[in-house]
């Protein structure tokens, strides 16, 4: 059976079988030649060190330019962890590019690593006066050739910018891959030989693995399918936990969270695709109708919720910042007006094909909802953060567990007792 036949009303287009990309042979080739100049003026500055060390100083005093947070976050993007996780974000709908990720990580791992070792090079810190030159974070001193950050970002780069559809695209996202490289340089870290030979192995690593991926999409078995859910949920998790040593800048936890929950959310979409027909058993069970229906009502109702949530902080700033209103009283009016939109919202669009009742009691009803799903959430959070040593560690996830435990209680009770679009065929047929 053909698993996309199953989709959702389309899932908003996400499960639509993708059309097939032109191959840019040209830019591959250039990519190619780029990494052979790269490496012969990497390991040239690496064999002459006086030259290196210039070219290092000149370019760390130039990018003196942008803030110390600018610089960080620059960095953040070549970590292993967020290039894998903003790489594989991409590439929801295609198993075998994302496997082929995978593979690339691994290579470039290797090939990295391995010189590391091998030459056991020391970095800037360790060799200048720290009065010379700018860094930003910790100052690393060991294992400096070639960068790993500058490969992965790279890698990541070239992998995404093959598979732009615009040539204009493909250059802007090969811009960001080599200016993270590049600001291994800015951070004070890492030699231009590094950055040269790091970004070389990206690139190499990149065509190859692209190549091989041949721009088709395949289907992969039911096996593969769960391997694939495992390894995205395992590099999700380690982007929420990865300490990038920078978490002290402007926006560097926050690019760490939102590349980690994107591929949360590749992965929650290849597990909706291997568990589609328990879904249908299920929702046809519990709530009469199709999994597709359901789930693109759950979708409706998360957009619902995210702008209430962008409604709530911007009432409350208005109230307690400009206003002046006292931080309690700001918070509670904020609180009750959010969830009168998020009730009005659902009302019209999440649950519009309900038989809705009078608008005042149903209004009602919404508010208390929400006034005891804060029980669930925080009793999930409670509950998590003191009987188990990984949540109390980080209890960042646990706050996702409650507020995923608070909304699914919205959810269903909005469902069954509010909006009443579930339960009510069994009470009609009983009449």
């Amino acid at each position: 059976m053909n698993t996309y036949s199953l989709s959702p009303e389309n899932l908003f287009g996400l499960l639509a079988p993708p059309r097939p990309l032109p191959r840019q042979v040209k830019l591959e080739n250039a990519l190619l030649v780029c990494a052979l100049i790269f490496i012969a003026l990497g390991f040239a500055l690496f064999s002459v060190q006086a030259w290196n060390q210039i070219v290092f100083l000149q370019l760390n005093h130039g990018f003196r330019v942008i803030p110390a947070d600018g610089r960080a976050f620059l960095t953040v993007l070549g970590d292993g962890s967020i290039a894998a996780c903003l790489a594989l974000a991409v590439f929801i709908r295609n198993p075998r590019a994302l496997a082929y990720i995978f593979l690339a990580a691994l290579l470039a791992g290797i090939f990295v690593q391995a010189p590391k070792f091998l030459f056991d090079a020391a970095r800037p810190p360790a060799v200048l006066d720290l009065q010379t030159f700018s860094i930003v974070g910790k100052g690393i001193k060991a294992h400096s050739f070639p960068s790993g950050h500058s490969a992965s970002a790279v890698l990541a780069a070239t992998v995404v910018a093959l598979f732009c559809q615009r040539l204009w695209l493909s250059l802007i996202v090969l811009g960001v891959g080599f200016a993270a490289a590049l600001s291994r340089i800015a951070v004070g870290v890492h030699w231009p030989a590094d950055v040269l030979v790091g970004s070389a192995i990206g690139l190499f690593i990149g065509v190859f693995i692209v190549r091989l991926i041949g721009y088709e999409r395949v289907q992969i078995p039911r096996w593969g399918q769960a391997l694939l859910i495992i390894g995205l949920a395992a590099v999700s998790i380690n982007g929420f936990l990865h300490d990038t040593s920078y978490e002290q800048f402007v926006g560097v936890t926050a690019i760490r969270w939102v590349s980690s929950g994107l591929v949360a959310g590749v992965g929650l979409y290849w597990l909706s695709i291997l568990a589609w027909p328990l879904a249908e058993w299920l929702t046809q069970k519990l709530f009469k109708e199709s999994a597709g229906k359901s789930l693109t009502r759950v979708f409706k109702f998360g957009m619902v919720g995210g702008s209430g949530f962008v409604v709530d902080m911007s009432l409350y700033a208005l109230f307690h910042s400009v206003f002046g209103l006292n931080l309690l009283v700001a918070r509670s009016i904020a609180y009750w007006l959010t969830s009168s939109w998020n009730w009005y919202l659902n009302r019209i669009f999440t649950f519009k094909d309900a038989d809705n009742g009078r608008k005042r009691d149903q209004w009602a009803k919404y508010l208390i909802m929400c006034l005891i799903s804060f029980v669930p959430s925080m009793g999930t959070f409670y509950g998590l953060t003191h009987y188990f040593a990984f949540f109390m560690e980080h209890s960042q996830i646990a706050l996702i567990a409650g507020v995923v435990a608070g909304a699914l209680f919205n959810y269903v009770v909005a469902g069954f007792l509010i909006f009443k679009v579930y339960g009510q065929e069994n009470e009609e047929s009983r009449a």
